[in-house]
């Protein structure tokens, strides 16, 4: 089958500079494979096969599959907060609500670029272990405290002493997800940045006009 095409998630990878192309080509892979089916339904030699490289090469690098979702789970999500980040930060200057949209959108536009990354993400998280939902409760909070200082330095727009909570932070993260996976689980991924107008008022309403 060959090497995974060079996509964005790729490059991203690569510009990480793990200086492993090898791992990187798996974790790739995976990516793509869970494109095609669910974490469980996928095999060693599926990953080696869509990376290009013989399947022993694949336990040079991971002991089984579930260590390679792992890291393809972290992987996605290092890209996800780097893409979404990025866009606010390029916001600055513009209203509170603006730069939400833009987060949100690069958000949504970065999975719907990336099929297999979003089901990686949202989907197979759910499914994949212990430590998969650990770490997703990790890369929540991240998100959350993105929401949370977006939120202090636009103090001036929000109510007078009013404050994000953390756990509406979280809550307002994990809504998100879930609108997501709608689409996801109705194979609709292409159509995700259709979202970003619902998920932007979702997340405004709750931090402002609900405060």
């Amino acid at each position: 089958m060959g090497q995974v095409t060079d996509s964005r998630f790729v490059r991203a990878l690569r510009a990480e500079g793990s200086g492993d192309a090898e791992r990187t080509q798996l974790i790739a892979a995976m990516a793509e494979a869970l494109r095609d089916a669910p974490l469980t339904a996928i095999t060693p030699a599926d990953v080696a096969t869509r990376a290009g490289v013989p399947r022993d090469r694949f336990f040079q690098h991971f002991p089984d599959v579930a260590a390679c979702y792992l890291a393809t789970y972290e992987a996605s999500a290092s890209l996800l907060r780097a893409e979404t980040a990025s866009a606010v930060i390029e916001g600055t200057g513009r209203p509170y609500d603006e730069r939400i949209a833009l987060g949100v959108r690069a958000y949504l536009e970065t999975l719907a670029s990336e099929p297999g990354l979003a089901r990686a993400f949202l989907r197979d998280v759910q499914d994949a272990g212990p430590e998969a939902l650990r770490r997703r409760r990790t890369v929540n909070e991240g998100f959350a405290a993105m929401i949370q200082a977006l939120a202090e330095q636009h103090a001036d727009e929000l109510p007078d002493g009013y404050a994000v909570h953390p756990d509406m932070a979280r809550e307002l993260v994990e809504a998100l997800e879930e609108l997501t996976l709608l689409s996801i689980d109705g194979d609709r991924i292409a159509d995700l940045p259709r979202l970003t107008d619902t998920a932007t008022r979702m997340i405004h309403a709750a931090l402002v006009a609900g405060a």
